[in-house]
């Protein structure tokens, strides 16, 4: 069937031509999403304005035509600006013991942001943490688990459903994953099965964002900084403004990462060692992230 590209759809391209072309334009890694006519599109809610143009920005360079969201953004929906992250090494790689890219994008936005995310951990991993953390309050979650996938399509859905059934009703986002593997396609089918059941759910196409070049590491799994800043930006448009601009990046609780050598990008600010936040139980090793 023909789909006719939606007028806003043509004013993003038209937009990420213009930055291509102008050497002396401000911004020009701005995300070719930021820019529209309009305030509101069907079915993804309040498209972010010129300020959030100006705070949301690329590498010079790079232009990516991102999938539209599954779902709308949070920012319109939720009450307060009290975020969780739950990732495994992908997401890592974003927080503050690493790049802080997420950090430093989303508390711009205003979020108040908890990046609970490790190495090597299979989606087991999102269940430990809402053990430990859900009874703290989050008027919003991100989902990004998967990338470390056994082949257990059954087991995977079984605790992706428990996630979900944990999060609910609180409108979050959940991630696919990139398709390094021909058995990724069985993590994001049930990702797919599980978000058109839970109507407070959007999602956010990491696995079509993934395949634009250069963002993904010689491992063909793990970011590169363009990499990174991408998935940020991503996640910040699945976001949008939090309802209060007073943003903050909240201490880690879980931070025992398993070692994945040469694809984690060097440690630019240090963890902090507060005791009221101690180390969580460290999840094996063994991990399909691995090089």
């Amino acid at each position: 069937m023909f789909r006719p590209t939606p007028p806003w759809r043509r004013v993003l391209k038209i937009t990420a031509l213009v930055c291509a072309l102008s050497l002396t334009m401000t911004g020009c890694g701005v995300v070719n999403f930021l820019t529209n006519g309009s305030n509101v599109v069907d079915g993804v809610g309040r498209i972010p304005g010129g300020d959030f143009a100006s705070l949301v920005t690329l590498p010079e360079g790079v232009v990516i035509d991102f999938p539209e969201l599954l779902g709308p953004m949070m920012g319109p929906q939720v009450g307060g600006a009290r975020v969780l992250m739950i990732g495994d090494s992908i997401m890592a790689s974003t927080s503050s013991r690493y790049g802080n890219e997420i950090c430093d994008t989303l508390t711009q936005l205003g979020w108040k942001v908890e990046v609970e995310a490790q190495t090597g951990s299979f989606v087991e991993f999102g269940l430990k943490v809402l053990g430990q953390r859900l009874e703290d309050g989050w008027d919003t979650a991100v989902v990004f688990l998967g990338t470390n996938y056994d082949g257990n399509q059954k087991n995977y859905e079984k605790k992706m459903r428990q996630i979900f059934e944990g999060l609910a009703p609180t409108p979050f986002v959940v991630l696919t994953t990139a398709m390094f593997k021909p058995r990724q396609q069985e993590v994001n089918d049930v990702i797919m099965k599980l978000a058109s059941e839970f109507p407070n759910v959007t999602v956010l196409d990491w696995g079509a964002i993934a395949a634009n070049n250069g963002l993904i590491g010689k491992d063909g799994i793990h970011l590169t900084a363009d990499g990174r800043s991408v998935f940020a930006a991503a996640i910040a448009r699945a976001l949008e403004f939090a309802p209060t601009r007073e943003g903050e990046c909240l201490p880690i609780y879980f931070k025992s990462d398993a070692p994945v050598p040469n694809v984690m990008p060097d440690e630019t600010v240090p963890v902090s060692t507060d005791t009221s936040t101690p180390d969580a139980d460290e999840l094996p090793i063994a991990s399909t992230t691995l090089p």
